[in-house]
């Protein structure tokens, strides 16, 4: 069992009037990952509707009924994780064939996530696939995400950023650094680029780091494998995900799964500034 706190405050030079938020930070439930408890503490004074968006996430919709100088988001979770069964994939790593091949009613459920959300940067993105040499031979079966996700992971230096927004797959691959999230958009556009479905993953790794109070939101790719269904490979990691990962939002666009999304109006005031606080504790059962 794993317990996550996750508090977001805004602080303003006064009193301003907020617009409705959308939360996506309730934890996604799976096989492999089932929510025990949350509580959802929120101030000033709200209205709070929940309800599933199309890509099965649970959004909260929050209307404020005061105007206050701090807004504050605190979401508490008690998640249970499994490890993936023994024998899923072999020493090497998940073995995949190329090309990819979808059935007529997967051809059309995986199209918004094998169209890719830079076209412009499709060729370029593809070439950089061709030139790591990681795909094998048409037909034969290879690790080839797991050899992606160890690519990306050299190639890449991590650089926590807390600007919002991802960048381009082309600016990563140029910069050679990138966020957890730039290298999570970078992988899915590589899958896309030679015929695989992919999605942005939202969520939380469970770390020292979180252990310790300095955690962050974490973010990484699922690859949608036709015998497997939706595998997790994080690059930013160089392998695929463990039971430190809780996933929350899947989206075929990172803008999709952002925590929280709002407005405010300033009335006068402005922002001072943000402030994120998270942190893990895990318990063994």
């Amino acid at each position: 069992m794993v317990h996550f706190s996750h508090t977001t405050r805004y602080s303003y030079t006064g009193p301003v009037s907020f617009g409705e938020h959308r939360l996506v930070m309730r934890p996604r439930e799976s096989y492999h990952q089932r929510l025990s408890t949350i509580e959802l503490t929120i101030a000033p004074e709200h209205r709070i509707t929940w309800a599933e968006d199309i890509f099965g996430n649970m959004v909260a919709t929050v209307e404020f009924l005061e105007m206050a100088a701090e807004l504050e988001i605190t979401s508490r979770f008690s998640v249970w994780r499994s490890t993936p069964p023994e024998g899923i994939h072999g020493p090497e790593g998940i073995l995949v064939q190329v090309p990819s091949f979808y059935s007529g009613i997967e051809q059309g459920a995986t199209y918004l996530y094998r169209n890719t959300v830079y076209p412009r940067q499709l060729e370029l993105v593809r070439k950089w696939v061709m030139d790591q040499h990681i795909m094998g031979m048409p037909g034969e079966k290879g690790p080839l995400f797991d050899r992606m996700a160890s690519a990306i992971r050299e190639q890449i230096g991590y650089q926590r950023r807390e600007i919002p927004g991802v960048q381009t797959p082309k600016e990563t691959l140029r910069l050679r650094t990138g966020s957890c999230r730039d290298t999570a958009v970078l992988m899915m556009e590589a899958a896309r680029s030679i015929g695989f479905a992919a999605r942005f993953v939202s969520g939380y790794l469970d770390s020292e780091v979180s252990r310790v109070g300095d955690g962050a939101t974490h973010a990484w790719t699922e690859i949608y494998l036709p015998d497997r269904g939706w595998t997790g490979f994080d690059p930013s990691i160089g392998g695929q995900v463990d039971i430190g990962h809780i996933a929350v939002g899947v989206c075929y666009h990172p803008r999709g799964v952002m925590p929280i999304t709002g407005m405010f109006k300033g009335h006068g005031n402005h922002a001072k500034g943000m402030v994120v606080e998270i942190t893990s504790r895990r318990e063994e059962l």
